[in-house]
Formats: C-alpha cells, structure tokens, sequence
C-alpha cells in the first residue's frame, strides 16, 4: 500500500499502473532470494561467518532505517487526527465476506508454509539426502524457490486472480510431489526443479490470495486488511517449519515431507476453490446493489 500511495503521489494521472506491485513482488522476494545465497557464499568463504552475517545484516537494516526516515509521509495525519469518531476501522471487510476472507488468508499461509519449510530445511535436506555439504548448494535451494516464486508473479502479475489461482493450484501440488519424490529418489536437479515449481505455484497462491482480500477490504480500511493478511501468512511461514522441524526427530524425513506435501496440496486447493466461489459471490452481490 506505502509503494502505491508514493507512486500515486509522483503519478496521479497513472491510477491502474502496475509498477508499484511489479516492485513489491521483485523487493519482497527477490530479496528473500539473495539472503540464503548470500549467506551462503559468506559461510563458505569470509572469516567468522556468523558475526559476518549478522554485522551485514546490521549494516542493512540501518540503510534501510535512514531510507525509511528519508521517504516521505502519504497520510495526512493532521486530517486524521481531527476525524473524530468519523475514522474508518483499520479491519473492516464488505458485508458477508468473512468466509471469503478466511479462505483467500488461507493461500497465503499455504504458500507462506512451503517457503518458511524449505528455507529451514532445505539445505538440512541436502547434506543429509543428498550429500552435499556445500553451504553455497545448501542456499541454491531456498533462492531457486524465492526467485521463481517473484519471477512466477512478475510473469503472470496481470492475469486475473481466478486465473492464477487456478495455475497456482496446478503447479504447487506438482513441486510439492516432485519434492517428495526426491527424497525418494535423491538428485540435486530434480531437488532444485521441485522447490522452483512449488515456489511458482506459490507464488501465484500469494498473489491471487492477496488480490481477493484486498478486494473484500472496505476501501477505507484496504491496509488494515492487507496487514491481518500478511500477519496470517507470517504465521504460516514460521509455525509448519518449527512443527516438522520437531516432527523429524521421531519420524523420517521422508515420511514427514511427504505427509505436509499432501497437506499443503489438499489444503491450497480446497482453498483455491472456496475462496474463488465465495469471492465471487460476495464481489457480484456488492455489484449488483
């Protein structure tokens, strides 16, 4: 919302442009890309690789604080503050729309899930599966993923939210089998093909899930909206992993993969399909009066 709120600042004779989501997609996971590969290559060759990590980490976070600082403000506080009572909720959805809601939440925590699950264990999978003890090859995974999953939005960004749902519903189960098997059949190119796939198809999930709830939102409460649903994805990012990461001291890490891949598949696209009838009925009731 902060990106589309500049952009409308610096071109309000461009209201529909799709700039400011093209450059969310590539900021938010194309860096999530280059942290695993970047960390990579420092514990592969700097000296002190955690202290290293975690100063350049420092050291980023403090550009990005003085950037923030420096980026002007798009809300009129001063109008704000004298609203009154008369300010909209920061949450508030469209009459009837909570299932809807829920459901369109639901594909970001699934994508989310898959994203939070191989950046944890990705490279646990490699060395132990496959290995390979490499910590640059232990961050291709994770990047591959990251970079499909931005370049899948970048690539198909303009297509209707029905539309790429309906792709991502295809792709993610497909990686998450292919994951599965690889496991099974342990090869790093079919490894890194099966976490690419699945990241595409996440990808698409998160977009179309973000476009529904957005559209839910009453307009004046759009971000408060959007905040509750990237709270959710978060969620979904970081309990799954830490839930299978307990999962594998009892099981196999074949059993344990291969169990969230049916999960996460049924789940997405059960969620594809409620969120695609309820939206859709609740969007063309909203029209229609």
């Amino acid at each position: 919302m902060y990106l589309h709120d500049l952009y409308q600042q610096e071109h309000p004779d461009r209201p529909g442009s799709a700039v400011p989501g093209v450059v969310a997609a590539a900021a938010n996971l194309g860096g999530l890309a280059l942290g695993p590969l970047t960390s990579g290559l420092i514990a592969q060759w700097a000296p002190h690789p955690l202290t290293t990590t975690q100063a350049a980490f420092a050291v980023a976070l403090s550009v990005s604080l003085v950037l923030v600082l420096a980026t002007p403000e798009t809300v009129d506080r001063s109008a704000r503050a004298g609203a009154g009572d008369d300010r909209p909720p920061r949450f508030a959805l469209r009459h009837g729309t909570g299932a809807a809601f829920a459901a369109a939440s639901a594909l970001g925590t699934f994508a989310f899930a898959l994203l939070g699950v191989i950046s944890a264990l990705g490279a646990i999978v490699i060395r132990t599966k496959l290995g390979i003890d490499s910590h640059i090859i232990g961050g291709l995974a994770p990047t591959l993923m990251f970079a499909a999953s931005a370049l899948g939005q970048l690539a198909l960004g303009a297509l209707p939210s029905r539309r790429l749902a309906a792709t991502g519903a295809v792709l993610f189960p497909l990686g998450l089998g292919l994951v599965a098997l690889s496991l099974y059949f342990p090869t790093l190119p079919l490894f890194l093909v099966a976490v690419s796939v699945a990241g595409a198809g996440a990808g698409l999930l998160f977009k179309s899930g973000i476009g529904w709830a957005g559209a839910l939102a009453v307009p004046a409460s759009r971000a408060g909206v959007l905040a509750v649903f990237f709270t959710i994805a978060y969620l979904g990012m970081g309990l799954p992993a830490i839930l299978l990461s307990v999962i594998i001291r009892h099981t196999s890490v074949e059993a344990t993969m291969t169990g969230f891949a049916v999960a996460l598949s049924v789940g997405a696209v059960a969620a594809v399909r409620v969120a695609m009838r309820l939206t859709e009925q609740r969007l063309g009731t909203v029209r229609q009066g």
